[in-house]
């Protein structure tokens, strides 16, 4: 499949005004696509809709998926849900989750494969407070760190890629309630968090702008954001996942040509009343940093690549290091007929 590149000029001369035409746009795809038949696809997301998830917002509300005749239901994560476990379940359910997820999948078996993927590295991250100064991860050594359940393999991984002695980080799991005064207290010389999301919120609830320590630059090359689909799917209707990411990845050029006017439209039509993504300032620093990841490493019209052997890389590792029980094989992993590999 051709991979499609839209730079901001490309963006703003096919759509004149940019985002601010998107109920233009709606409803132009709305008329191409009225008596078209269209195509019933499902896309599970890891989490809650705020701007982590905004090219895919987009591509729906400006009618992406309509003028590609696709009729997409965009679903929220809510409490239990593990994505990998549900496209392996359910054949016309497409899934975004990060790379260890979906590895751990299919070494048990699960028939699903890789895509694409959205974010080019992990925000997984810790955060320090800037007085300690804390630079790298060097800087951690004998001190106390906090980690979530889901973090401490990870831990293992970077201090042993690291170089690090079995030790000489004190990491510890802790709950997410309360994290952050452990953190204020010096309790903790670090916490866990996701980096395009937890230090801005952070920020602006302390006034204080923490030090980010991001795991992708000690070891944990994974990618995170990756579109995942059933075999089945691909084997019947291949058509549907290229329109599928075409569209996807349309809406994500188009967010990225107008950071500031993607957010607001985000927290206008889908964040969910009473959230704490309905702070635009909050959500436009956000897409920010979501941005950078997506185009970490890459052209803009790269999105969604995967390298295949950065990919196996850390299959190998995650194995290696007891995250998942095998590496699957790079061909029952990961598929390249819909979106090129870097």
């Amino acid at each position: 499949m051709p991979h499609a590149t839209f730079s901001r000029r490309h963006l703003l001369r096919t759509f004149g005004l940019g985002l601010a035409a998107a109920p233009l746009l709606h409803r132009a795809a709305q008329a191409a696509g009225h008596g078209a038949h269209s195509h019933s696809l499902t896309m599970q997301l890891d989490w809650k809709f705020n701007v982590q998830f905004a090219g895919l917002l987009l591509s729906d509300g400006m009618g992406l998926y309509d003028a590609a005749e696709l009729s997409v239901e965009l679903l929220p994560w809510e409490s239990g849900i593990v994505v990998p476990e549900v496209v392996a379940a359910n054949p016309r359910v497409i899934g975004c989750a990060e790379q260890n997820l979906i590895l751990a999948a299919q070494a048990a078996g699960a028939p699903i494969k890789a895509v694409a993927t959205m974010f080019q590295a992990s925000p997984l991250a810790l955060m320090t407070l800037p007085e300690a100064a804390i630079a790298s991860i060097e800087d951690l050594r004998e001190q106390k760190v906090g980690v979530h359940v889901d973090g401490l393999a990870v831990m293992e991984l970077v201090q042993g890629v690291s170089g690090f002695s079995p030790g000489e980080i004190e990491v510890m799991e802790i709950p997410y309630e309360n994290k952050y005064d452990r953190l204020l207290s010096g309790e903790l010389a670090a916490i866990q968090c996701y980096a395009v999301d937890e230090p801005v919120g952070f920020a602006e609830a302390y006034d204080i702008t923490p030090n980010v320590l991001n795991l992708s630059d000690y070891g944990y090359e994974a990618y995170a954001q990756v579109i995942v689909a059933h075999n089945e799917l691909i084997e019947t209707a291949p058509e549907q996942i290229s329109q599928f990411l075409q569209a996807t990845f349309e809406g994500w050029s188009m967010t990225l040509s107008d950071i500031p006017a993607a957010a607001a439209q985000v927290v206008e039509s889908y964040v969910e009343p009473g959230s704490k993504y309905e702070d635009l300032s909050y959500q436009t620093s956000s897409l920010e940093l979501v941005a950078d990841y997506m185009l970490l490493g890459i052209e803009p019209q790269a999105l969604g690549t995967i390298n295949s052997e950065r990919w196996l890389r850390m299959a190998e590792r995650f194995a290696e290091y007891g995250i998942i029980d095998v590496a699957p094989s790079l061909d029952a992993s990961l598929t390249t007929e819909f979106w090129p590999t870097a």
